[in-house]
């Protein structure tokens, strides 16, 4: 894997980057709820409509629930719909969050999520029972963290790479960028911002970005 030699600045995704993800807990909790395999109407890579529409809050968590249900042909409460929409969010494992408040010391950190607002209360708990309150929220150990959901926009689109760029006045070419998703990289890139692939095989900690 080929790394930058010299940055300023770093924006990092949240799932699958800071904190880790099993996209197949939730496909198998809706699929229990719908009685088969819902794979095809739910992926990482490709996602029906309504999940994009979620991500960019221009549907509320109820309307979500209720399209849901329309989409896979299932019947069921808010709570067991949360419950299993959520499943796929873990744990943080606190050597990442270090090494960010580390990072922090060093370097401008950005968060950049496509994420909506049932996923970003069940990290934000998450957060807090592995790290505890003392060092603040998930949003404070970086500079600034954008939300897909709050902003009403979502990568790959090269609007939000730009804007974080303009609001935060970065050289594309010393900033660093890293997603777990390839397709995200490409409307980064367009913008001329650096980018790393992060995987399983190559988490964060494995890059040594404090020596960078």
């Amino acid at each position: 894997m080929s790394v930058p030699t010299s940055f300023d600045s770093i924006i990092f995704d949240l799932g699958g980057v800071i904190v880790n993800l099993d996209y197949g807990l939730t496909i198998w909790a809706f699929s229990q709820l719908a009685g088969y395999d819902i794979t095809q109407q739910y992926s990482q890579q490709k996602q029906a409509d309504l999940f994009s529409k979620f991500e960019i809050g221009s549907i509320t968590a109820a309307e979500f629930r209720q399209g849901l249900m329309r989409l896979l042909g299932f019947e069921a409460g808010a709570d067991a719909i949360d419950q299993a929409w959520n499943a796929l969010i873990l744990e943080f494992p606190p050597e990442r969050v270090e090494l960010l408040r580390q990072l922090g010391r060093r370097k401008r950190i950005f968060l950049l999520s496509n994420i909506n607002e049932l996923h970003l209360a069940t990290s934000d708990r998450k957060f807090a029972e592995a790290m505890g309150t003392d060092i603040g929220t998930l949003a404070d150990q970086f500079e600034r963290a954008y939300y897909s959901h709050l902003v009403c926009d979502r990568k790959p689109n090269t609007s939000i790479f730009q804007r974080v760029i303009d609001e935060n006045n970065l050289d594309p070419a010393k900033t660093l960028f890293l997603d777990d998703t390839a397709h995200n990289l490409v409307g980064a890139q367009q913008v001329g911002l650096q980018t790393i692939h992060i995987t399983p095989e190559n988490p964060i900690e494995s890059l040594n970005l404090l020596d960078l």
